[in-house]
């Protein structure tokens, strides 16, 4: 049995929305932790997370309009690769401990969220009228089945590169937007 262009579509974007998700919690887990490790000043702590929060927000608008000009598949490619640099970024300055790197690195991830969030509308372009609402709901539970995921990513990762903590958790990190780009390497969206 072959599933249909517009299912194996939806199925793609909810397994991207999958990790995605797995990435978020897992920011949201240890971002404040290691803020709190590398900051100098404890303030500071937990800016790294609202830099995520706010790439989100910087790269909402200009991911869709990007999207609009060159295509879901190559916009949610930017957005992997952004995300690539982000955590690879944040795995860096969490070995060198320097704050300021994290938190950019931090800001890197929050753009690729930035892409990420248009995953449930690229199910509703791609599934036909009768299947739209379902396909909306599959990507959103995609991201719903994450929950679990991230925190036992964290569990599994944080300190398999001792003696730094965190680092390879986000070391792992990095895997999830590698992952999410080889599934959209099958996305076809017309």
């Amino acid at each position: 049995m072959t599933l249909s262009r517009d299912r194996r579509n939806v199925l793609i974007l909810a397994a991207c929305q999958a990790l995605f998700t797995t990435a978020q919690s897992m920011l949201i887990i240890l971002s404040g932790l290691v803020g709190a490790t590398i900051a100098a000043e404890k303030a500071l702590a937990t800016l790294p997370v609202s830099m995520v929060v706010v790439g989100t927000l910087v790269a909402t608008v200009p991911a869709s309009l990007l999207m609009k000009r060159v295509g879901r598949r190559p916009g949610f490619l930017a957005g992997a690769a952004i995300g690539l640099g982000g955590a690879l970024t944040a795995a860096f300055a969490i070995y060198v401990a320097d704050f300021w790197l994290f938190s950019f690195g931090c800001f890197l991830m929050g753009l690729n969220g930035g892409f990420a969030q248009y995953f449930r509308f690229a199910a509703a372009d791609v599934a036909a009228p009768a299947f739209k609402s379902r396909a909306i709901s599959l990507v959103l539970a995609g991201g719903v089945a994450a929950a679990v995921a991230g925190p036992e990513l964290v569990k599994l990762t944080v300190d398999a590169l001792a003696p730094i903590p965190f680092l390879g958790a986000y070391v792992a990190l990095a895997g999830l937007p590698v992952l999410s780009a080889a599934f959209l390497a099958f996305l076809d969206i017309p």
